[in-house]
């Protein structure tokens, strides 16, 4: 019975964790140049979520060209500093230089093939925490909402059942922000909780002391 104890604890604590496994993205393996859109499995970036007037303290409208260039961090600093020590370094969404070539607030969205429930994100540069916010959407409903509080660099986490995308505002027209390290949660479903795995074993434990009781019998 132990054994049997130990066998749905093992399978249930084994698929628990593969459940929990992050997806990391830092853009380290795509060249700089790169316009951000379906490089990775899964994941599709979009600029240009939003439209319309905008919410940000900059007081401009959505832009309709927000860059979706991947830069080098080594190209230095812009409204505010990265932070030391840097939590952005090589590749990353966003360039410290040129933030005029938007024509307002940016935002993209990043839409999942298989919904998660959990993303966070690096931003650096940042000199209005607030205009730095994570919107998740499950379909066209949105689920949940996060926004910065600090200024320089700070990680934004949002957490949800079944997000299957986010819109990231990263800062407003008048503050350029550097994006890095994205990392999500896939939510796998179909999986039993480790309530279930332990019937099971009780199940199990039940059906072999009967079949004991047989052979004795016999």
């Amino acid at each position: 019975m132990k054994t049997l104890w130990k066998t749905a604890l093992t399978v249930s604590m084994s698929l628990t964790a593969m459940c929990a496994s992050a997806v990391t993205i830092n853009f380290e393996n795509l060249a700089v140049g790169t316009i951000l859109s379906n490089q990775y499995a899964g994941v599709t970036f979009a600029a240009n979520a939003f439209t319309g007037p905008g919410s940000s303290s900059s007081g401009q409208p959505w832009a309709t060209n927000t860059d979706m260039t991947i830069v080098s961090s080594l190209l230095g600093g812009d409204v505010g500093s990265l932070g030391t020590p840097p939590l952005v370094s090589g590749n990353l969404l966003h360039s410290f230089n040129n933030w005029v070539r938007e024509n307002g607030d940016p935002s993209f969205r990043i839409s999942f093939a298989s919904a998660i429930n959990s993303f966070n994100a690096t931003f650096a540069g940042v000199f209005t925490g607030a205009d730095v916010r994570i919107f998740a959407f499950n379909g066209a409903t949105l689920i949940n909402t996060v926004a910065g509080s600090a200024t320089g660099q700070f990680v934004l986490s949002v957490a949800a059942e079944s997000i299957t995308s986010v819109v990231v505002t990263p800062g407003s027209f008048s503050d350029w922000v550097g994006v890095d390290n994205i990392n999500y949660t896939p939510a796998v479903p179909g999986i039993p909780e480790p309530e279930t795995y332990a019937l099971m074993a009780l199940g199990l434990a039940a059906i072999a002391l009967a079949r004991r009781r047989i052979k004795a019998v016999g």
